[in-house]
């Protein structure tokens, strides 16, 4: 099936109409080869002019863009219909001069020995399967100017260890670091709102991932088949088409804690009452606890203060036991810390519910100042 999906872009991209104002055909400078585009269609741009280079066609190991030619601007990196580089080219490094602010679709596809390469702060945008197939790829740096990653951008780039995602990127698309097999570290900024259906799939050495508040959407299977994939650490506020991970429910943490009572609206927590931390009297069995790191990175999202803060607070460690013969007992340890690894429990309580109605009393245990 997903060999039909990559198939069916390809074939999508091959039938786009180009973009960007009437073209003056194909010429050639040394080893590019280029076209002048000229906007039309009115509006304060019509009648600007710049250079979109389509091919290399030298046998270099290091290649530098050219910032003009013909006195114009060079804005654009490739054309949909074909990748810069010939297939098998020995092309190790590339630099990218500062006129450009588009990397097209396809614009790198299949460099498979190019290692290195600078893109500048214009460069807005990053295409769909720019950089596919790049698998000597082994670091890239995203500048702040680029708002979206496409489809398949980085797909199969299979030495690529690290990625720093720049805050300006709101979106990640689909399978954009998919059988990246050697990504162990990213960093998501909160800028980003969305993650792609398949995003870091197969990503086999990725062992952590925080996801930041902003994000409010995960695309299927984003994170499945990270098999060393041990922590992750989600906001409260996000939907997900299921299944994004491939893991055990005890390894997702939840790391917004704050509101764990947050509801979506009224016909959301009908249908999953559970997602919103709401429970029937026999679905109840225990609560979760944030990781250690979340929790020592940023204690006061996880309800853990000092004595200097405290003022007038009720926040504790709650847990709702089921007792034989269906009551219940909520037990509420206040415990104190120095270092975060030795607790010491004071003013426990336990208080026992009743009364409460099998399979039709829902629970909520609310913090109150």
């Amino acid at each position: 099936m997903r060999n039909l999906i990559l198939s069916a872009l390809l074939l999508a991209s091959a039938f786009q109409t180009a973009l960007g104002g009437n073209t003056g055909g194909e010429k050639v400078l040394g080893d590019f080869v280029y076209e002048v585009v000229t906007l039309g269609g009115g509006g304060s741009a019509s009648g600007e002019s710049y250079v979109r280079i389509i091919k290399f066609v030298g046998s270099e190991i290091s290649v530098a863009f050219p910032s003009e030619i013909e006195g114009l601007p060079v804005k654009i990196l490739g054309r949909w219909d074909t990748p810069i580089f010939l297939y098998q080219n020995p092309t190790t490094s590339i630099s990218i001069p500062t006129s450009v602010t588009t990397i097209e679709s396809r614009a790198f596809v299949g460099c498979s020995l190019l290692t290195s390469i600078t893109i500048p702060n214009s460069v807005t945008s990053i295409g769909e399967f720019a950089f596919y197939g790049c698998t000597s790829l082994a670091s890239v740096t995203i500048p702040n100017s680029v708002t979206s990653i496409g489809e398949f951008a980085f797909y199969g780039c299979t030495s690529l260890a690290s990625v720093t995602i720049p805050n300006s990127v709101t979106s990640i698309g689909d399978y954009a670091f998919e059988d990246c097999t050697s990504l162990a570290s990213v960093t998501i900024p909160n800028s980003v709102t969305s993650i792609g259906g398949f995003a870091f799939y197969r990503c086999s050495r990725l062992t952590s991932i925080t996801i930041p508040n902003s994000v409010t959407s995960i695309g299927y299977a984003a994170f499945l088949y990270c098999t060393t994939l041990s922590s992750v650490y989600l906001p409260v506020r996000f939907e997900t088409t299921y299944p994004s991970f491939g893991l055990t429910s005890a390894q997702v943490v939840f790391y917004d804690v704050t509101n764990p009572a947050y509801l979506m609206g009224q016909q959301s927590v009908i249908n999953n009452p559970s997602a919103h931390n709401l429970y029937t009297a026999t679905q109840y069995t225990a609560n979760f606890n944030a990781g250690k790191d979340s929790v020592l990175n940023s204690p006061n999202s996880n309800g853990l203060y000092t004595t200097s803060q405290i003022q007038n607070m009720a926040v504790g460690h709650l847990v709702l036991t089921k007792n034989v013969g269906g009551t219940f007992t909520l037990n509420y340890d206040i415990e104190k810390s120095e270092d975060l690894q030795t607790w010491t429990t004071h003013a426990p309580l336990s208080l026992t519910l009743t009364n409460l109605h099998t399979n039709k009393a829902f629970i909520r245990i609310k913090a109150k100042q």
